[in-house]
């Protein structure tokens, strides 16, 4: 396996920029998740690292060797597609076998690493059937089968999950997962689920724009969001955003919102009087209490099983809480909310750069 350092890389299509300044080092068997809206680059960044797409400036380099100027073939990598490429004329022991063939390794290598494949993806009793006869999940384990029986320096990942049922897509990921542990192969995955990205990456990036808004942990983004893009493209249901500007200083200042409702700041948090903000809070740190600042009606209630999110329709727009799995509370029923201060996110309203003067986490 190999490091992927990418340094600086720019890519235009003609006058249209799509890509500024990225910079990204995966390490030695890392699983790195590339999220991010459509459009925003993703696949596209993917593509120059397998070298399907020629970069505009920068560099690239995997195991520590440029390959800007290297074929694909040339580069060691492995790219698992969405619409998972089989060979519909070959079997499934065919398609696992063609790129060994292709550099006429021999017969018996063939044989042998074809078997240690089909068996690490529970595919053995399938290696006579052809594309056709198999399901989705099983064609997608074919074909990252495919990509593991070259033994490649890098795997790449691109939304290999998105043409599956919701149900097969968390068994899937599961695997996936598994399967990287298992290996210890540096993997590349690309996806739009920020689900996805959250349980299955050592590390995640958030795109927009053709820009990285922010690399880390998983826990650590959804904790700590560099932006308000990041606060409110991870996490489900999504981060509710309060926007105004602070009135008073020291410890009389507090939050004023747009719809006229107001916010203790955080202790030891530091804001100048008078700036916009956006402030955020997630579900979680919301609560319905009897004598909460923040006042509104209840729109809808949802029952997952596990858990209940109470949407309330406040002078600033709809809020989700989460809140007591066995609460009831009919439409339009009025509702004070608490918010775990402690927990607020604060970003500059031109910027959307994150607040942290006086900031204590």
């Amino acid at each position: 396996m190999a490091s992927v350092s990418i340094r600086r890389v720019d890519k235009s299509f003609g006058p249209t920029s799509v890509m500024k300044g990225i910079d990204l080092e995966v390490a030695d068997g890392e699983f790195v998740v590339l999220v991010g809206a459509s459009g925003c680059g993703k696949s596209t960044l993917l593509r120059m690292i397998a070298g399907l797409e020629p970069i505009t400036a920068g560099e690239i380099a995997i195991g520590g060797e440029r390959v800007n100027e290297l074929e694909p073939r040339e580069r060691d990598i492995a790219m698992v597609f969405q619409s998972y490429a089989l060979y519909p004329h070959l079997n499934v022991r065919g398609n696992l076998a063609f790129s060994l063939e292709l550099r006429k390794t021999p017969a018996a290598e063939i044989e042998a690493q074809t078997a240690q494949t089909a068996g690490v993806l529970d595919l053995a009793q399938l290696l006579e059937r052809y594309p056709r006869q198999l399901s989705g999940g099983q064609r997608q384990r074919v074909a990252m089968g495919r990509a593991i029986v070259r033994n490649p320096r890098v795997f790449l990942f691109d939304e290999p999950l998105s043409n599956l049922d919701a149900k097969l897509r968390i068994a899937m990921r599961t695997e996936i997962r598994a399967l990287h542990q298992r290996l210890g192969a540096t993997s590349i995955y690309v996806t739009h689920d920020q689900v996805e990205a959250m349980t299955m990456a050592d590390r995640m990036v958030v795109m927009n724009d053709g820009r990285i808004e922010q690399i880390g942990a998983p826990l650590e983004v959804y904790d700590r969001p560099a932006t308000l893009y990041v606060a409110r493209f991870i996490g489900a249901p999504s981060i509710n955003v309060f926007e105004g500007s602070v009135e008073g200083d020291g410890a009389q200042a507090r939050l004023r919102t747009r719809g006229g409702q107001h916010l203790l700041l955080p202790a030891g948090r530091q804001v100048e009087p008078g700036r916009a903000f956006s402030a955020a809070l997630r579900p979680e740190h919301l609560a319905i209490a009897a004598d909460g600042p923040l006042h509104g009606t209840v729109s809808v209630v949802e029952n997952l099983g596990h858990e209940t999110y109470v949407y309330v329709d406040t002078a600033d727009g709809r809020v989700g809480v989460l809140a007591e799995r066995h609460l009831r509370l009919p439409p339009g029923a009025p509702v004070s909310l608490a918010p775990a201060l402690e927990a607020l996110h604060l970003f500059d309203a031109a910027s959307g750069q994150r607040i942290d003067a006086g900031d204590p986490r």
